[in-house]
Order: C-alpha cells, then sequence, then structure tokens
C-alpha cells in the first residue's frame, strides 16, 4: 500500500461520506470498475469440496499466483463461495490491504440463510420453520447466533433474508420466506436483520444482511422461479413493499439483492423506479444492490429487453445495481464498463455513485480500521452449546400440530411404536443447507428413542424413498480417472456442447452439483455452459439395480460405450435410470455429458441397489400399537428451482400411508416439508398430523418431544393450506370480490393461516377498546383476557386482525395487525394489550397514497384468521 497513512479516508474519524469521497478521487477508473464484481472464492485455492454446494475444505491451500493476477493492484470488490477459513480470509485480506495501491479491504460474502452455509456450523430451522414460531424474539436471537458463527470466520455479509411474500405454494423457495403475509414477514425480517446486525457492524459478532429478491418475487406466474409478476400496482405497494420498507427504515438494513423477474413487463434489474427512487430516493438505504445471480445476463438471455451483455450491464447499473453476481466473467463485465465509461455511454457520475455505495460498506464494517478476524475466535462461537439449546427451542416452538383426534400426546410407555417412512431417519434441513461433516443432525427416529420408556419396543422401516425409485449419489471410492484418483475428470466448456478445449479440467469426486446458486468456476459462465466426465466405475461388491441421471437439465450416460441415458434437448428427460449388473471389482468406463440449459438445480450421477420395504414397513405398523410415519420433501422436491404443477404428496408416500392406515393402527402422520401440501385423503382419514417443517439440526428431538407431550406445540401456519391445487392464490387475505365457492365445493383453505392446535385449551374474554371513535391520526388501545383453561402449561399465540368493512378500493375481509406468543400455566389468566395506529388502520387508495377513511372498522382476535374469538367495532371520524 502505497497511500499516505494522512489521507482522509484512512482517518477513522472523519465521517464516512467524506471517507468515500477522498477515496473515490484517489482512484483509477480501474480500480473503480473492480469494486463493482464478486469474485468466485474457489479461483484462489487449489481444491473445493465436491458435494452438492460448492464449499471449501479446510486444507485446501491459497495459489499466491492467482491471487496476484486476480486482485493484483488494483484490488477487487467481494469474494464469495470461498467459506475458507479466519486464516484463509485474513491472508487474502491482508494481501488486498498491503500490497494493493490503495489498501481497499476485501469485502467477504456468503449464504447464511438458517445458518451458515458450510459444513459444520449450526443449522437452524429454515425460514419458513422460524415464522411459524410466530415469535420475532426467537428469530432475532437466531439472526444473532448466524451473525456470530459467520463473522468469526472473517465473513462480513449475508445474502437475506428472504422477503418475498409466498402466495404461490407450487414455487420451491416457500421454505426460505417467513410466509404469505405482509405483517408476519415484516415483522420477522426485522427481528433477523437487527439479530444479525447488531447495534455495531464493526464488532467481531455481526453481518450485513442483505435482504431479498426485491421485489415481488414470490408470486411467479404459474409458481415457476424467476417467472413474470402478473400483479397490479396497488398490490405492488400495498403487500409487497411495506416488507422491505420495515427491512430497510426500521431494521436498518445495509445492501439489497435485486430480484430475477419482470413486474408488468419491466424486469427488476433496470427498473429504476424500485432499486433508486424506493430504495434510495424513499427508504434512503445505505449500502449497493447486488444482482441475484445472472439476473443483470437474464436481461439479455431470457427477458431479452437487452441485445447485447454491454447494453444488459448498461441498463442495470442505471437503474441501481452496483454488483455483479457471476453474470458475465469478470474481465469482461470490468472492461465493458470501463468502454462505456471512456466512450460516454454511462457518464463517470453514475460510476462514482455505485464504486462509493460499495466503499461506504465496507466503511460501515470497519474494515479500514480492523480488516482481520481472530482466528481462535471461531472456537467458542460456532456450534457453541448455545447456540444448539437455541435451535432445539426455536424447532419445539416452530411445530404446528394441524389435527388431533385425541391421539397425541403419546404415551411414553407404549409397549410399541413404528417409526416409518424416508424422513423417519433421515434429517430434513431444506436448501441452503451444507453438506453434513463433523456432526450428524437429530432424526425422527433418533429423537423417538431418546424419549420413550426403556421397555418400549421402536421399529423402524423406510417404506419407501421421497420419491419412488429413488437414486442416490454414487460414491467417490468407487470411481476413478485415468491416472487412478478417485472421482472422475471433468471437462468443463463455456458453449452448450462440450465443444473445443475445456476453459476448466479437473478431478470431480462425484456428480453432484446444484448449479442455480452458484457456477463451477469464475471461468465458467453462468449460462449455457456444459461438462464432459469422464472415468471408470469400479463397483466394491456385486451390484443388481439401476444407474441413471437426476437433472432438470440436459444429461447423457454411457457406460462402457454405450449410451443408455439420452437426456439431451428439449422434450428428453434427463431424469432416468437403466437396470444394470455390475461385477465387484470390475471396471466399467463412465461417460456424463451436461448441458445447463434450464437452472442448474440438480445434477446427479446415481444408482439405487436395493427395493425399498414397502412390505416390511406394513408389517411393522401392523404389529405396532401406533405408528408414526414421516413424510413429505427433501431437495429433489422442494427448494430453489424445484417448482411443482401439484402439491399432493408424492404418490408412493401417499400409498405407503394408505397402507399403514389399512392395518388399523393408529397413525400419526409427521410432514418435514417445505411447502403446504393438499392432505384431502391425509386429513379425512389420519387421526394426527403435525407439520414439522425444516426444524433444523436438533428437529428429530423437538418433534418426538411434541409427539410425547414434553412440549406443548403452539406453532402456527405462516401460510395456508390450499384444500385443492385449483384454488391458488387462497391466501387468507384475498381482496374481497369473487364468488366463494367453485361447482365442487368452497374456497376455504383447508388449514388457513394462523392454525395451530395445543395440547391444552384457552378463552378469550373481555375484549376492551379504549375508544370506539377516533380521528384519523388517532390510536385506540385494544386488550382483553386470555385464560388457559386445559390441564397443561402451553403457549397461545393470540392474533389481532382489522376489517375495514367500507373503502374506497377492495380490500381483504381481515389483515393481520398484530400477533403475540405468550405462555401461560394451567389455569392462569393474562391480560394482552395492542395499541391500534394509523397504519394499522390505513389503505393505498386509488391515487396510490396511504390514508385513513373515516368509516366504520371491526378488530377481530383469534387463534388464527378463520378462529375469531372476540370482536369490537371502531368508528373513524374525519380529522379536525
Amino acid at each position: 500500500m502505497s497511500q499516505s497513512t494522512n489521507s482522509l479516508y484512512l482517518n477513522p474519524n472523519a465521517p464516512i461520506d467524506e471517507r468515500v469521497q477522498d477515496l473515490l478521487g484517489k482512484m483509477t477508473l480501474k480500480e473503480k470498475v473492480r469494486q463493482l464484481d464478486q469474485y468466485f472464492g474457489t479461483s484462489f485455492m487449489n481444491k473445493t469440496h465436491p458435494h452438492m454446494i460448492t464449499v471449501m475444505a479446510d486444507d485446501a491451500e491459497i495459489v499466491w499466483p492467482k491471487v496476484k493476477e486476480l486482485i493484483g493492484e488494483e484490488g477487487i470488490g467481494c469474494i464469495h463461495d470461498l467459506y475458507g477459513t479466519a486464516d484463509v480470509n485474513n491472508a487474502l485480506q491482508r494481501y488486498a490491504v498491503e500490497e494493493t495501491r490503495l489498501g481497499i479491504p476485501i469485502l467477504f460474502s456468503e449464504e447464511a440463510l438458517h445458518g451458515l452455509l458450510r459444513p459444520g456450523f449450526t443449522v437452524f430451522p429454515h425460514a419458513i420453520s422460524m415464522a411459524s414460531t410466530f415469535n420475532p424474539g426467537i428469530v432475532r436471537q437466531i439472526g444473532a447466533g448466524i451473525a456470530a458463527e459467520t463473522r468469526s470466520y472473517g465473513i462480513h455479509e449475508s445474502f437475506g433474508p428472504v422477503l418475498d411474500i409466498a402466495r404461490d405454494p407450487r414455487w420451491g423457495r416457500v421454505e426460505e420466506t417467513f410466509g404469505e403475509d405482509t405483517y408476519l414477514t415484516g415483522r420477522m425480517g426485522v427481528a433477523m436483520i437487527q439479530g444479525m446486525q447488531g447495534d455495531d457492524l464493526a464488532s467481531d459478532r455481526t453481518i450485513i444482511a442483505e435482504p431479498k429478491h426485491f421485489a415481488v418475487h414470490g408470486i411467479p406466474e404459474s409458481g415457476l422461479n424467476q417467472s413474470h409478476a402478473t400483479v397490479g400496482l396497488n398490490d405492488v405497494i400495498a403487500y409487497h413493499l411495506p416488507v422491505f420498507e420495515d427491512a430497510f427504515v426500521e431494521g436498518g438494513a445495509i445492501n439489497a439483492m435485486c430480484a430475477y423477474n419482470s413486474i408488468d413487463g419491466v424486469p427488476v434489474a433496470s427498473d429504476a423506479s424500485l432499486l433508486t427512487d424506493v430504495l434510495r430516493g424513499q427508504w434512503n438505504m445505505p449500502g449497493f444492490v447486488r444482482s441475484d445471480l445472472g439476473a443483470i445476463a437474464r436481461l439479455q438471455h431470457a427477458h431479452q429487453t437487452a441485445a447485447t451483455d454491454k447494453e444488459a450491464i448498461r441498463q442495470a447499473l442505471e437503474a441501481g445495481v452496483d454488483m455483479q453476481y457471476y453474470d458475465y466473467p469478470n474481465e469482461h463485465y470490468q472492461a465493458l464498463i470501463a468502454e462505456m465509461i471512456e466512450s460516454g455511454e454511462i457518464s463517470r457520475e453514475t460510476l462514482d455513485t455505485a464504486v462509493g455505495r460499495v466503499l461506504k460498506v465496507k466503511f460501515m464494517l470497519g474494515l479500514f480500521e480492523n480488516p482481520y478476524t481472530d482466528p481462535n475466535l471461531s472456537k467458542t462461537v460456532v456450534r457453541s452449546k448455545a447456540h444448539g439449546q437455541l435451535a432445539l427451542q426455536a424447532a419445539r416452538e416452530s411445530i404446528v400440530l394441524l389435527k388431533n383426534d385425541q391421539l397425541l400426546p403419546l404415551n411414553k410407555d407404549v409397549p410399541s411404536v413404528a417409526v416409518i417412512g424416508p424422513s423417519a431417519d433421515t434429517a430434513r434441513l431444506g436448501d441452503y443447507t451444507p453438506y453434513i461433516e463433523g456432526f450428524k443432525p437429530v432424526t425422527l427416529l433418533d429423537g423417538i428413542k431418546k424419549l420413550v420408556s426403556p421397555s418400549t419396543k421402536v421399529l423402524y422401516a423406510k417404506g419407501t424413498g421421497i420419491l419412488a425409485d429413488e437414486l442416490t449419489a454414487i460414491p467417490a471410492d468407487c470411481l476413478f480417472d485415468d491416472a487412478g484418483n478417485n472421482g472422475l475428470l471433468g471437462q468443463y466448456f463455456n458453449n452448450p456442447n462440450c465443444e473445443g478445449d475445456p476453459v476448466l479440467s479437473r478431478v470431480d469426486t462425484g456428480i453432484r452439483f446444484n448449479w442455480v446458486i452458484t457456477k463451477p468456476d469464475e471461468r465458467i459462465e453462468s449460462f449455457h455452459f456444459s461438462v464432459r466426465w469422464t472415468g471408470k466405475l469400479v463397483p466394491k461388491t456385486d451390484f443388481s439395480g439401476y444407474i441413471g441421471t437426476v437433472s432438470q437439465d440436459s444429461m447423457r450416460l454411457w457406460l462402457d460405450g454405450e449410451l443408455i441415458v439420452d437426456g439431451w434437448g428439449s422434450g428428453h428427460p434427463a431424469t432416468k435410470q437403466v437396470p444394470v449388473e455390475l461385477k465387484a471389482g470390475e471396471s466399467y468406463a463412465i461417460r456424463v455429458e451436461y448441458w445447463k440449459d434450464t437452472n442448474g438445480v440438480d445434477v446427479m450421477l446415481g444408482w439405487r441397489s436395493e427395493k425399498e420395504d414397502f412390505q416390511e414397513a406394513v408389517r411393522i405398523a401392523s404389529e405396532a400399537d401406533v405408528a408414526i410415519v414421516a413424510l413429505g420433501d427433501s431437495e429433489r422436491t422442494c427448494g430453489e428451482g424445484v417448482d411443482r404443477s401439484g402439491l399432493d404428496l408424492q404418490p408412493n408416500q401417499l400409498e405407503l400411508l394408505q397402507a399403514i392406515h389399512a392395518t388399523g393402527t393408529p397413525v400419526v402422520l409427521v410432514l418435514q416439508n417445505g411447502r403446504p401440501v393438499t392432505l384431502g385423503w391425509e386429513s379425512r382419514h389420519i387421526p394426527a398430523i403435525v407439520e414439522a417443517w425444516y426444524a433444523g439440526e436438533n428437529g428429530g428431538d423437538a418433534i418426538a418431544e411434541i409427539l410425547f407431550g414434553d412440549y406443548n406445540p403452539a406453532g402456527r401456519l405462516p401460510v395456508s393450506f390450499p384444500a385443492t391445487l385449483g384454488q391458488i392464490p387462497v391466501h387468507y387475505n384475498r381482496r374481497r370480490g369473487g364468488q366463494k365457492q367453485y361447482m365442487e365445493g368452497g374456497n376455504r383453505p383447508l388449514y388457513p393461516f394462523g392454525h395451530g392446535l395445543s395440547y391444552t385449551t384457552f378463552e378469550y374474554g373481555g375484549l376492551k377498546l379504549s375508544e370506539t371513535s377516533i380521528h384519523a391520526d388517532g390510536t385506540v388501545d385494544v386488550s382483553f383476557d386470555v385464560t388457559n383453561t386445559g390441564s397443561r402449561d402451553g403457549d397461545e399465540v393470540v392474533q389481532l386482525y382489522v376489517s375495514d368493512l367500507v373503502s374506497s378500493v377492495a380490500l381483504p375481509d381481515k389483515s393481520l395487525r398484530h400477533f403475540r406468543r405468550i405462555h401461560l400455566k394451567a389455569g392462569e389468566t393474562a391480560s394482552v394489550h395492542f395499541t391500534l395506529t394509523s397504519k394499522d388502520l390505513r389503505l393505498l387508495n386509488r391515487r396510490l397514497e396511504w390514508v385513513v377513511e373515516p368509516g366504520e372498522f371491526r378488530i377481530l382476535v383469534g387463534s388464527s384468521s378463520e378462529h375469531i374469538r372476540l370482536t369490537g367495532d371502531l368508528t373513524v371520524t374525519k380529522e379536525q
């Protein structure tokens, strides 16, 4: 670093804006453009981890020639997909601070939706589970826990939380959201952000939050990820934007990630009205906007609103997107921006504004004063006992009892219990979860074995997979390249047909990737790349079963020179398996080709050798006193890029459940899934149904505690469960005006927003309004009593809704405005108080203005959106 220490930008006592301007004045064009770019972390290292999410292994080493080549003397803006240790991050940071001309620190950013996306870190319940707690306090604690673990490894920022309003359950990313409601999502989002960012961004326990996906990403057309949002401007402003407004204005979120989709035909990545006028102009967001992975390039390749890559970059930069996310190769992206600056196609003011935002974030984090992380910090923070207990308590609070015909809680002294299903002995954790290393998440079977009496006989059978005939990835010790290394030689091409010389060649220890949230290497383009893997398959034992590929993209597979799977191009499914007989120790030539022509969500070479023990599951169920059947989702059926056209349980799972029910043994259905499912047959025939979502690494203990009564369930649904697929959208607060009946029946959800049962009972009474008539700018205090009238202690989630009885625009019948989770001992009464303000009574009128209209309002208090216990009327008069 050659700059004088007297430079204003190095003065920690100077105002940040002045430091930014001073530094901008010293930077060359190349140095500025570098700050707008994000680099692929593994580009600096010599080893990558071969699992579904690309992460760094702890024994990876820095390749210093690559560091000097990529960082050079100019520095870079951000590194992602590194997941290095604190020592690795410190070493790279030291190079940036000490070896570049201006010493601008690197921003390290990673994914951490429900725990840092790296093996060995605490896996908290997923976002949909957090929302089910209806407890912002515990969500704030989770945010703080995630931040502490993340910062201890020298990582400064996380891409999240997800604040999309999820109103189409076909969409695979429902699990990443806080549900369908604006108010609930806003409260949970603010809690998570405040937990992550804390009171001091420069501390060693906080990170920057980057809410996503701004905006209106949660209602994609046809439920397909990244699709157009068909929605009116009143809906956008009234229901989707307030969540982000809460995040930035109240929560203080620093950065934002722009969405892939278009709204009313305008792609968000080129929409200055959202990214500049609203985000900066109205809400004063202080940081920068990052493209979601490939969102800028989608202007060219998907939306086709830009003819060239240069035009796509120009549109995004001028709209307010400040940093790319693997949209284009680094050198190409930077060269095009520099070219447009020099030609006048983009103004220098636009460039300086974007660069200044990135620099401001680095100053806010205190990186110029304290760029390094204590390498010993993680030893006391990561997977601490407190975080494990927090994950367990959050799981307990999140689990929803959907139905209970007096079967639950179960007796721990039950003579025998059959634990059955694909999720009985597998922990379902949801997407954005790392490959688990160093610890074993608690499964439902584990939890049950811990809780039942020593005399209880616990029987187990898987019965079926999440999907029928499910493949598992072929392990590395059965794969070899030509040099005898475990794995296959992967050759990566920046074209669709594996043509010419590969851009990258490496040994991949298996084929199990998710390239929807990352890409193989910084040299590989985000779209339309291809891969050829070659090597040998050598089974350790005789194998009789099936081999095949799994992908929504194009794949094909050759075995001993014969093409056995041809899933190449449109209309040729790449998820396919064929029967094979393989001999132990014999060598079989393997060749696999892949082309990312859809989304890259799941890329696998797999096999299966054993028939699932369906009949064994039925047999043990018939012999047991009770059967607990664990069904639902996996990363194959839910998650980013995994959208569905139906919402029933997978046919093989329902078949298993029906066969077990037919034995006559009482059945408890435990769902571990990422989106609502249609449960028509299940709700009619199964006496007890538990929705556990993705309950985190200690979820098995939490579910077992609820099944056997050690914990009284009080989770509430943050998203409605439709009775049929055709009802969608079926969120509770649809606007008035439509018919309420189909030819086949009503249009109510099977299980509504806010629903959840308990092992005790609660009575509500004594509703009082401090005023029955107020002016439009007035407030009213609402109070009422809640009594636990049962024999067990438990939590109740009280919910207050407001109904504007006559309005100038069509409104929902009711909208959630307040909620509180309270604990009451058996027989105990609590007085609950809420204060209604003009924000609770407002509407967005025809001129798109927020107003409180004079008229009659109804206050509704209950335990769900449909189970209203108390009502009161309020009159709003014109202001004096």
